[in-house]
């Protein structure tokens, strides 16, 4: 979600009220899934997924899609990049290696960042890869691979500019590892035993939003008013959502598999509660994106 409030994709009410209503949002209407599965066509955001590492081939194919309509369709304007983002843990499944292996042998406008936090979930980052600088893979592919650091906000801009850069160029692919540090557990129900007390500490010192407040201040870029004011802002959003969330009405069982067939007919719950379904041909099977 902060990346879609960060590209502006949403007037703020509604952004609020897709992030948060009910407290799940799918495609169009029906609020079914979690809210990290935050798709919007029309704005180009393909959502998060349930499974780690399955955003991945269909960010590719988001890239070939592009590289298909300028090279093949003559949409010589179509100067489209697709960024996949994903964690350390995703590292060491399958599709991260397919897709880094067809995203360099057809250059396909996309940059793959890897969010390096060092834990996935319990799992130390340095116990589960034989390797741990990730952005190695990258030239063991045939595209660069950047290794930034994820603590600085400036750092991880210059890098991202270049690779898009590149990418729209026509010069393919780039690999960036950012490593950063989680200041919490995984989610809620993570109590955050694992983690050594002192790793925590030291990188509790290196908060990128502390820093980056700080580069503004002293380069004169904005006064501690106007940031405050931002603060401010941000809090109101936050608490207004939240509310939102809490005084809409729970999703009726019957819109479980809206979204999910390209042809519905035959298939959900009807309104005695109970499952129907229907053999569907393979064109009807799934749904048209």
């Amino acid at each position: 979600m902060a990346l879609v409030q960060v590209r502006n994709s949403f007037p703020q009410g509604r952004a609020r009220q897709y992030s948060l209503e009910k407290p799940f949002w799918w495609p169009t209407t029906a609020p079914v899934p979690p809210s990290y599965v935050y798709i919007s066509k029309e704005h180009n955001v393909l959502g998060g997924f349930a499974f780690i590492g399955e955003g991945i081939p269909v960010a590719t194919g988001a890239a070939f899609t592009s590289k298909y309509k300028r090279e093949v369709l003559g949409e010589k304007d179509c100067d489209e990049v697709t960024v996949a983002f994903f964690g350390d843990g995703t590292c060491n499944n399958g599709q991260f290696y397919e897709c880094l292996n067809m995203a360099a042998l057809w250059k396909l406008p996309i940059v793959f960042v890897v969010e390096n936090n060092l834990w996935a979930i319990g799992m130390s980052h340095l116990r589960s890869t034989s390797d741990p600088q990730i952005w190695k893979k990258g030239p063991a592919f045939g595209m660069p691979g950047v290794h930034v650091d994820g603590m600085d906000v400036l750092k991880v801009r210059e890098v991202a500019k270049e690779a898009i850069g590149r990418a729209r160029r026509g010069e393919g692919p780039t690999l960036v590892e950012c490593e950063t540090y989680r200041f919490r557990g995984h989610s809620l129900a993570d109590p955050d035993e694992l983690r050594d007390p002192a790793e925590k500490a030291h990188y509790a010192t290196r908060d990128p939003i502390t820093a980056l407040k700080k580069y503004i201040l002293e380069n004169n870029l904005a006064t501690e008013a106007e940031l405050k004011t931002i603060e401010k802002k941000i809090d109101e959003v936050v608490e207004e959502s939240v509310e939102f969330a809490d005084e809409s009405p729970v999703p009726s069982r019957s819109q479980l598999l809206e979204n999910v067939f390209a042809d519905p007919k035959g298939f959900g719950i009807g309104a005695d509660g109970r499952y129907r379904c229907e053999d569907p041909k393979f064109t009807q099977g799934t749904a048209h994106v």
